[in-house]
């Protein structure tokens, strides 16, 4: 008895729509993707030349917007994990709020940083009251945050 030997046939798969979905799913998460999730208020800032950067973590915002709207916000940590603490004030008690409020948000992180970001058609009388509040709360050192105008930071040719 002979054997009978039986060819394979070779298999060939064309790998050229793989790459085609592969660059389709990239260009969909590029485009849906949100790095950093939108405000709940939008707060217009005023305009520097400052090149100095607002730290990214291990802070304790107060946001001030123009209708006027007052709001602690920081971060705790819990036994499920990191969570967002968000203080509503109202402005007319401002200045007698802000001081605990502030406490609240040192207690959870006693190494944050205070960054004020105020709209830039706020209330002048609200930057007293907060300066009051942040005097109560002991916290006489914060950053204001502002936006760059155009064309600050880059070298002037003549």
């Amino acid at each position: 008895m002979s054997k009978i030997k039986s060819k394979r046939i070779g298999i060939a798969i064309d790998m050229t729509p793989l790459v085609d979905v592969a660059f389709l799913l990239l260009i969909f998460f590029m485009t849906t993707t949100q790095f950093q999730p939108p405000e709940r208020d939008r707060i217009d800032l005023p305009k520097s030349n400052s090149e100095a950067k607002s730290p990214e973590s291990d802070i304790i915002t107060i946001a001030v917007t123009r209708a006027p709207k007052v709001t602690v916000v920081f971060k705790q940590r819990t036994a499920e994990g990191v969570s967002e603490q968000r203080i509503d004030l109202n402005p007319a008690t401002l200045e007698a709020d802000l001081g605990p409020a502030l406490q609240r948000a040192r207690a959870a992180n006693p190494a944050a940083r205070v960054i004020v970001k105020m709209d830039k058609d706020a209330h002048y009388g609200i930057v007293a009251d907060m300066v009051a509040g942040l005097q109560f709360a002991n916290a006489t050192r914060f950053n204001v945050q502002t936006s760059l105008k155009e064309g600050a930071g880059t070298l002037a040719r003549k």
